[in-house]
C-alpha cells in the first residue's frame, strides 16, 4: 500500500489535474521512486530545534558542513525564518508523535509528522512545516488534508487539540480550527484519489514490461 508523507500528500492535492495524474503515475511506478528529498535535512533540524531544544547556532553551523551547498543555504534561510516566526509567535513548545491515516478502502495511507508543537492561545497545536516551492500550496486542500487527522489524536490525553501547517515560503499558518468542518469535502477528495490510484495502477499493469537487455534478437533463434 502506498504511503504518503504529509508534504508529499499536500503536493499531490495542490497540483492541477493533469500534473496530478503524472505525479500519481510516478508515485506508483516502482522503478521511478520518490527521488531525493531536498528539504528532509531542514525538517530534521527544525524538529531538533523546536521540539528538542537544540541551540539554533549549533544547527546553523551544522548546515555549513553539508556536501550540497545549495541545500545548506536553503536550510539556513529556513531556520532563520523559524527564528523570526518564533519571535512573533510566542507560546510554549512541545513535541507530538506522528500519526498515520488509512483510506476507507485501504488504497493508500498518509503519515502526519508534526515538526513541532506549540501552545497557541492556550490550545496545544501540532504543526507540520511546508517548504516546497512548487506547486503553490492550495489552502482549501491543506485544511482538507489536516482534517483527516482530527480524530487521530482525539482519543489520547496530552495530545494536540488543533493541527496546522506552517508555510516557510510566506509565513502563513494554516490552522484547522480556522475553518468549518471539512468532513464532506475530505470524503470527496479521498474518494477521488482512491479512484485515481486505481485507474493509474490498472493502466500501469496493462502496459507490457520493457524488453530485458540481452534477450533474443531477430535472426538469433536456436
Amino acid at each position: 500500500m502506498t504511503t504518503f508523507g504529509f508534504s508529499a500528500f499536500l503536493k499531490m492535492l495542490s497540483l492541477p489535474v493533469r500534473p496530478q495524474r503524472t505525479e500519481m503515475r510516478n508515485r506508483l511506478l516502482p522503478s521511478v521512486g520518490q527521488g531525493y528529498d531536498f528539504h528532509r535535512q531542514f525538517r530534521l533540524l527544525a524538529r531538533r530545534h523546536l521540539s528538542g531544544g537544540e541551540p539554533l547556532a549549533d544547527l546553523l553551523a551544522e548546515t555549513e558542513r553539508y556536501g550540497n551547498a545549495a541545500e545548506g543555504r536553503a536550510a539556513r534561510d529556513a531556520l532563520r525564518f523559524l527564528e523570526s516566526w518564533r519571535e512573533r509567535t510566542p507560546g510554549r513548545l512541545m513535541a507530538f508523535e506522528p500519526r498515520t491515516w488509512e483510506s476507507p478502502n485501504s488504497i493508500f495511507k498518509v503519515s502526519f509528522t508534526p515538526d513541532f508543537g506549540i501552545e497557541l492561545g492556550g490550545i496545544p497545536t501540532a504543526v507540520h512545516i511546508w517548504k516546497t516551492q512548487k506547486p503553490p500550496l492550495d489552502a482549501r486542500m491543506t485544511y482538507t488534508a489536516l482534517s483527516l487527522f482530527s480524530d487521530q489524536y482525539a482519543a489520547t490525553a496530552g495530545q494536540p487539540s488543533d493541527l496546522a501547517v506552517l508555510s516557510v515560503l510566506d509565513g502563513r499558518l494554516y490552522r484547522l480550527s480556522d475553518v468549518p468542518d471539512q468532513t464532506v469535502l475530505s470524503a470527496s477528495v479521498v474518494a477521488f484519489l482512491e479512484n485515481l490510484m486505481g485507474e493509474t495502477q490498472e493502466d500501469i499493469d496493462r502496459r507490457p514490461p520493457p524488453p530485458q537487455p540481452g534477450g533474443d534478437r531477430p535472426g538469433q533463434g536456436a
